[in-house]
């Protein structure tokens, strides 16, 4: 009787995992058959599987709609802004985490406290500012305002390099290496997990920003894929069918690069302090 009901519960389990992740899962399940259905289809029934796959409605968005330069400007705006997060947060962490000067936490909860404050309070002054400068419908204008870390990534490396021991700092000044010496050889290795963690966070973060690049680009020229999929359902009215087309091409890098980072991803948060 009780090896029953222990197989009655794990098999409600397992039904309820199911139910979650299908629930998870259904709209990445139906743009991927939007994609490939004519507009008829589209609109004549609820059907998971197309009749006959249409390709053509990715041909259309890449010709047509110039998905391929929005996904090239993404990658671009994206990956400088990641990079530049990774190496700011990492020279904070290791500050924060191992250095000493006076008013060292102060700072730090200072520096924390900007996390309190909603992005759009400071959307309208670094708009002003961007245009002083001349930075707009360019790329400095998209890139520069979030390439010099954050408060939360300083946070996730300040708190991972913290169990780092200090004979390795010792050892390494008696071999006479400096601060700049310590930080890349010593702790950018050991702080991997947590800098992939920072990096998978900070790219998915820029990949589908919107806000900001719909105020500082103006043009085709720098106009990411998040910005081009807003205005795609005013191209040629409403073509669901190529819409989700390039939905599903600007989802697909995402996708593989949280498969491929999984790893590193679950390492940082485990490790990085977040759970002492």
């Amino acid at each position: 009787m009780k090896e029953r009901l222990s197989l009655m519960r794990e098999v409600c389990l397992y039904l309820v995992i199911f139910l979650i992740l299908f629930a998870y899962l259904f709209p990445l399940i139906w743009q991927l058959s939007t994609s490939l259905k004519t507009m008829d289809e589209v609109f004549r029934g609820f059907s998971l599987i197309p009749s006959k796959p249409i390709w053509e409605n990715y041909t259309v968005a890449l010709r047509d709609f110039n998905v391929g330069a929005y996904l090239l400007n993404t990658m671009l705006v994206a990956g400088l802004i990641t990079v530049g997060q990774v190496i700011s947060c990492s020279m904070a962490g290791y500050a924060f985490a191992k250095l000493r000067f006076p008013g060292r936490d102060f700072i730090f909860f200072l520096y924390l406290g900007t996390m309190m404050i909603p992005a759009t309070v400071t959307l309208i002054p670094s708009y002003i500012i961007i245009l002083n400068l001349g930075w707009m419908d360019s790329l400095p204008g998209l890139v520069v305002p979030f390439i010099f870390g954050n408060a939360f990534g300083t946070f996730l490396i300040r708190q991972f390099l913290q169990s780092v021991p200090k004979d390795l700092e010792e050892a390494a000044e008696i071999d006479g290496a400096g601060y700049f010496v310590i930080w890349a050889r010593i702790m950018i290795p050991i702080a991997k997990p947590a800098l992939a963690t920072l990096a998978v966070m900070t790219l998915v973060s820029q990949w589908n920003s919107l806000v900001w690049p719909l105020i500082v680009t103006q043009s085709d020229k720098w106009k990411v894929l998040s910005v081009g999929l807003a205005a795609f359902r005013l191209f040629r009215a409403i073509q669901w069918n190529s819409m989700m087309a390039a939905v599903v091409m600007a989802s697909l890098p995402m996708i593989i690069i949280l498969f491929l980072a999984q790893r590193f991803f679950i390492q940082g948060i485990q490790f990085s302090g977040l759970n002492r």
